[in-house]
């Protein structure tokens, strides 16, 4: 945010903003993101503030936020805000000058103008960046890609122990194979040679599938047998593990190993993720406390830096719902938030990666008789705990405000009509409740959303584009029409941009793995906020 002053007020050109989709008792005002003639605001919370067009004439409306503290930075205040059709233009303004606004009054509440990342996972995409292991390279569906995969995530797993010989815990990511299902025991085996009995965890590309080594297998006592949460799969050959793991699975080792992390480099690594982000020029973020079957959920991790005075970035945190005794553990959360640190709501996934075809969707992929895959059920199918019905319903009569991970046409449709049941139960909806990605979301989707009057935000992710092309092996002609976000936002919806894993927003040449970027981020310390 760069300062003009001028007379008496004090002009802000800010440059882009997202929908932080809600955070609790807090109200949210943020600047803008300008892309031609784009503008959209995503102020989301106490204040509901619906001002997004791609080229569109829309009736001008001033507004001027008063009485409340209103943040510049995490030092300074105005003591008012001059909003035109969305757009942060002034504070500190003169009143009398301005009575054709309306007023807004904030009743002593809190706003704070930003640039705010609305999806993100940088705590656990920062702790498998600088600790990891990199498997960029070790990915199938790349044109330059030859040899086998499993010999190329050993030689990357040796190079790192070479490095690194008293590991005891390997971690990494980035790897991504055609076929996940085709993983084989004589793959595990190579991957056994590479690293002895020291357990391994490394996650795909997507965030969404991981590979295990024997060691970790036998640390975490899983057998074929071992019953799976709903919407995970044990790839099997001939009756034993192979070490692939899809989806929900991944819960399996992952709690295991998870205790046996030390705090210390979840630490630095938290620190210097955020402090890339800051180099970007986000000033918050929302962080999603982990991905499908694992959660990372480390907010004391976030109050040490902050005390600590380091914490470079606001941070609205999630809390992984699972199932449904883990809404009372995230409403729980709202007891211990900060100044910097605080509790935005739930975080559940609807449906698979879209990127390895498991976008939840009401017609057939290229894999006959396959729709996707449902991490969770509208219903009592897959047992009460796994009823999106019922978790919706819960989190509403608690006040939280919610994430909902959605590709698929038949996902998005879940959430929907869940949220329907809750309105019309109750009479109406009380938290904010944002849908993420939209891969596949209808017209019809589009204008019941706009229905929900502010109650039900969307944040997309535009550097998804990169991804389009290898997605027509799942979908078919159907990828071409993936993310129809110039569509979405003329609806007259609330759309919020972000990253998601690393993808940073404005410049989609700059997307880079999260592993990577440790490296490109040095080019930005000089702007890095330490």
């Amino acid at each position: 945010m760069q300062r003009n002053n001028s007379s008496d007020e004090k002009n802000h050109d800010t440059n882009a903003s997202s929908s932080s989709c809600g955070i609790p008792r807090r109200t949210v005002l943020k600047g803008m993101l300008a892309t031609g003639a784009m503008t959209c605001l995503g102020g989301l919370g106490m204040l509901a503030t619906n001002a997004c067009s791609h080229g569109q004439s829309i009736p001008e409306r001033i507004q001027l936020f008063v009485n409340g503290t209103i943040y510049l930075d995490a030092e300074r205040k105005a003591s008012n805000l001059l909003v035109e059709n969305g757009t942060v233009r002034a504070v500190d303004v003169a009143p009398e000058r301005y009575s054709h606004a309306e007023i807004v009054d904030l009743k002593r509440g809190i706003a704070y103008p930003g640039f705010n990342d609305s999806h993100a996972h940088l705590l656990e995409s920062g702790f498998f960046a600088f600790y990891g292991v990199n498997l960029s390279a070790c990915d199938e569906t790349k044109p330059d890609f030859s040899g086998n995969l499993a010999d190329c995530i050993a030689g990357a797993l040796r190079k790192y122990l070479d490095t690194y010989p008293e590991t005891q815990i390997i971690i990494g990511g980035g790897f991504y194979p055609r076929d996940y299902d085709a993983w084989s025991l004589e793959d595990l085996a190579k991957i056994d040679a590479a690293t002895g009995n020291i357990p391994l965890f490394l996650g795909d590309k997507l965030g969404h599938n991981a590979l295990i080594n024997t060691a970790t297998i036998e640390l975490a006592k899983l057998t074929p047998e071992t019953p799976v949460p709903l919407g995970g799969k044990m790839v099997t050959q001939d009756g034993k593990l192979t070490g692939m793991l899809r989806e929900s699975a991944m819960t399996l080792p992952w709690d295991v190993l998870a205790a046996r992390f030390d705090k210390g480099r979840i630490r630095d690594a938290t620190l210097k993720m955020l402090q890339v982000w800051a180099g970007f020029g986000y000033t918050s973020f929302v962080e999603m406390g982990g991905g499908v079957g694992v959660r990372f959920h480390f907010p004391d991790v976030l109050f040490d830096l902050e005390r600590g005075g380091e914490l470079p970035l606001r941070t609205n945190y999630c809390y992984l719902i699972q199932k449904l005794s883990d809404v009372d553990a995230a409403a729980a959360c709202r007891r211990t938030e900060t100044d910097m640190v605080r509790f935005v709501g739930g975080k559940i996934f609807v449906d698979g990666a879209y990127a390895a075809g498991q976008a939840w969707t009401s017609w057939e992929h290229q894999q006959p008789d396959y729709y996707g895959l449902p991490e969770i059920w509208p219903d009592d199918r897959g047992g009460r705990e796994y009823n999106l019905n019922r978790i919706v319903e819960k989190a509403e009569s608690l006040g939280l405000n919610m994430h909902y991970h959605t590709q698929g046409d038949r996902a998005i449709d879940a959430v929907l009509n869940a949220l329907d049941a809750v309105r019309a139960k109750t009479g109406g909806i009380l938290g904010i409740h944002c849908l993420i990605h939209l891969a596949f979301i209808t017209t019809e989707q589009m204008e019941r959303i706009r229905g929900f009057q502010g109650r039900v935000v969307t944040t997309v992710q535009p550097a998804f584009w990169k991804e389009q092309s290898s997605t027509a092996y799942y979908y078919g002609d159907r990828a071409a029409a993936a993310y129809p976000i110039k569509q979405l936002m003329d609806t007259g919806v609330s759309v919020g941009f972000s990253t998601d894993f690393s993808y940073p927003l404005c410049n989609c040449r700059l997307s880079w793995p999260p592993w990577e970027l440790h490296l490109r981020g040095q080019a930005t310390r000089g702007i890095i906020r330490r």
